[in-house]
């Protein structure tokens, strides 16, 4: 049994992806050929944060903070966040459990990234997107003003299943007989 079908129905797991760090070369040709690693969920749960005031304001005293930043969003970027705008989601629809989103990722020779962006602070990380993934999805937690993101994946789109309006069966009425 597949253990993300409980997560997202219909998932087939295989070619999942992150692009991996780059290796020394003597390991470089060995990993060539071994399976990518599955890319659910991958953002850092929490994100440690030292945030500093960048000039002292006259007459205030600077409050620098460090924490940790619970996970929030994630967006995906057709270059590195920094130089590139923000891909919008091809397919959007809201649910009684919230809202739901997908990405067509046509190929492109320089790939994709992705961003995981946290909670009260505008601190986050990003990373380069295996050159196979073409189709990410995420669902968001309803119970939230803002978007607060429950799961995500990306893959190859033929092994993930394309997000579903949840939908109540059609309610026919009763057949009329001749009397």
């Amino acid at each position: 049994m597949n253990p993300l079908s409980g997560i997202f129905p219909g998932l087939m797991l295989a070619s999942l992806a992150v692009a991996a760090p780059p290796a020394p070369p003597a390991a470089a040709a060995a990993a060539s050929s071994a399976p990518a690693s599955p890319l659910v969920d991958a953002c850092p749960a929490q994100l440690p944060v030292r945030q500093t005031v960048a000039q002292d304001v006259a007459g205030w005293t600077r409050l620098d903070e460090q924490a940790n930043y619970p996970f929030a969003r994630v967006a995906f970027y057709p270059g590195p966040p920094g130089e590139a705008a923000r891909i919008v989601p091809t397919v959007e629809y809201r649910t009684a459990s919230g809202l739901h989103d997908a990405w067509d990722l046509p190929r492109r020779p320089s790939g994709y990234w992705v961003a995981c962006s946290y909670g009260n602070t505008t601190a986050g990380v990003a990373r380069k997107l295996a050159d196979n993934v073409n189709y990410c999805v995420a669902d968001y937690d309803g119970r939230f003003v803002t978007l607060v993101v429950r799961r995500w994946a990306c893959g190859e789109k033929r092994l993930l299943a394309p997000p579903r309006p949840s939908q109540r069966p059609a309610v026919r009425p009763p057949a009329r007989h001749p009397q």
